[in-house]
């Protein structure tokens, strides 16, 4: 039974190698067959179709529930001058209690930049950081203006409670009284915060308070009489009695860069607080101790006044806005009267409710469905336009359907947003910004069937943000989300049909060989 038993599974098992053996055959026969047909049957070319593009101007874009908020003013000599405010709600912890006589010794709004800190420190042995993601010149002055603000951010919409409202970059807020106000900059050295207290009359210390990784953050010194008055001396309980409370009570910060050009900061503010550092007093039994300076150690009750921090983060809604002025840019003529026949010779793509591209590729489609090509692949080719401005460029762009706002079906075939590439080239010797390259073959593919009546659609391009990434494979809606400020120039289609540079689509096919 054993020695029947092991014949079987031998013979099972030498069939298995055999079956194995002419599949991979099969293979081999298969591939070397297509060659063989490619070669006898079938022809692999290219084509190049033109396409009509032009820039469009993006009146407003969604600002709410970012990762990313901008804030201060930059001057582009493509795109003209954008600057953005900020606006946040504050954490509050119920029931806030100041304890006995509290005194404010200092307020200071904290956000962190974005830095890099570098593998030398500084000749004083101080931490040397870069600060990232920051446009414009950081050597200059500019006007910051921090208020309380006075318009209420609702978190429902009020023309229908039911759903959330949305915040887009063209909303206009105001403030109710000014905490600060002064010249800024950008500072990377900016990673200590000094406090000084005063426990007695005559006597002062001073705090050193830095973050953990020493990291700089912008620090603005707001009104300690006027924080004292909002926070403790005009203030009831009920304010502090539960969030909605706070948040009718105290709306928030508004935050407004004022001057004519200065630089442009991305800021996370997840992170970012309102810092309340003060003394109060909490009455303790001296115990053999001096507390309060008076010679005697077995005072009761003394009152000693101890150093506190109340720390209220940004949270709830936050939101920027997006001021636009393209006066003298070189964008102006570009986006105010677009060629939307002929196309242009350069397109304008920026992120920030700034611009976009529309794109409108030529194909005759009856004409080649009746050619039944294969599709190999379908490249899109955009140069950047070559001149010493165009440098500070987006890393990514993204290709969209405008027609009904949707994602391209590589996309979603891909189940990836960056899966149609649109990556910045640079030069490796240079590193200058090349071109971005997009594959569409799959769009294009559907489009060429033999059996299919679709039509070319609209396409746009725009500056990527995470946010463009579909949320599920049923998600095929672009969001209107965009906070990314960098912008660049690209070469349109006016330029002769010699200049490898300009506009294009490349379709790579395989067709019958008559």
């Amino acid at each position: 039974m054993t020695t029947r038993f092991m014949n079987s599974i031998k013979s099972v098992f030498l069939f298995c190698i055999a079956l194995l053996g002419i599949i991979s055959c099969e293979r081999d026969f298969e591939d070397v067959g297509v060659a063989l047909v490619d070669n006898d049957l079938f022809n692999t070319k290219d084509s190049v179709f033109n396409i009509i593009a032009y820039t469009r101007n993006v009146d407003s874009s969604r600002v709410d529930n970012l990762p990313i908020y901008n804030l201060g003013i930059y001057q582009d000599p493509n795109f003209g001058e954008i600057r953005s405010t900020f606006v946040t709600q504050l954490g509050i912890s119920i029931g806030l209690d100041f304890g006995l006589n509290p005194v404010i010794d200092t307020v200071i709004v904290d956000i962190p930049y974005f830095s890099t800190r570098q593998t030398e420190d500084n000749s004083d042995g101080t931490p040397n950081f870069v600060l990232d993601s920051i446009l414009g010149d950081q050597d200059m002055n500019y006007t910051m203006k921090v208020s309380r603000l006075a318009t209420f951010l609702n978190t429902l919409n009020p023309d229908d409670p039911t759903r959330t409202k949305l915040y887009y970059s063209d909303e206009t807020y105001s403030g109710e009284s000014i905490l600060y106000s002064g010249l800024f900059k950008p500072n990377k050295n900016d990673t200590a915060l000094f406090v000084n207290r005063n426990f007695f009359e005559g006597s002062e210390s001073i705090d050193t308070i830095q973050r953990d990784n020493l990291s700089p953050t912008i620090k603005f010194p707001l009104d300690k009489a006027e924080i004292e008055r909002i926070f403790i001396t005009e203030s009831a309980e009920t304010n502090f009695a539960s969030a909605d409370n706070f948040s009718q009570y105290f709306r928030g910060l508004l935050f407004e860069p004022e001057g004519s050009d200065g630089s442009l900061m991305s800021l996370t503010m997840s992170d970012a607080s309102l810092n309340i550092y003060y003394t109060n007093e909490i009455l303790t039994d001296e115990e053999g101790i001096d507390l309060n300076g008076d010679g005697d150690t077995d005072d009761l009750q003394v009152a000693v006044k101890t150093k506190q921090v109340l720390t209220l983060p940004f949270s709830g809604i936050r939101a920027s806005t997006y001021t636009r002025d393209y006066a003298g840019a070189i964008v102006e003529s570009f986006m105010n009267a677009p060629n939307v026949i002929d196309g242009e010779e350069k397109l304008f793509v920026q992120g920030s409710a700034g611009s976009e591209a529309e794109l409108q590729i030529q194909i005759d489609l009856d004409e080649i469905r009746a050619e039944n090509w294969l599709i190999n692949g379908a490249i899109l080719d955009l140069y950047v336009e070559d001149d010493e401005m165009n440098r500070n460029v987006p890393e990514q762009l993204y290709l969209y359907n405008a027609d009904n706002n949707s994602l391209l079906l590589d996309v979603i075939t891909e189940q990836n947003a960056t899966g149609i590439g649109g990556f910045l080239e640079r030069d490796d010797d240079t590193n200058n910004p090349i071109r971005y390259r997009f594959s569409i073959t799959d769009y294009i593919s559907e489009l060429l069937k033999s059996d299919s009546d679709g039509e070319i659609s609209r396409l746009a391009l725009k500056s990527y943000h995470p946010t463009d990434a579909p949320l599920s494979v049923i998600d095929t809606i672009v969001r209107d989300f965009s906070w990314r400020t960098r912008g660049v120039v690209i070469k349109g289609n006016k330029f002769p049909a010699t200049d490898e540079t300009r506009l294009k689509l490349t379709i790579f096919y395989t067709e019958e060989n008559n």
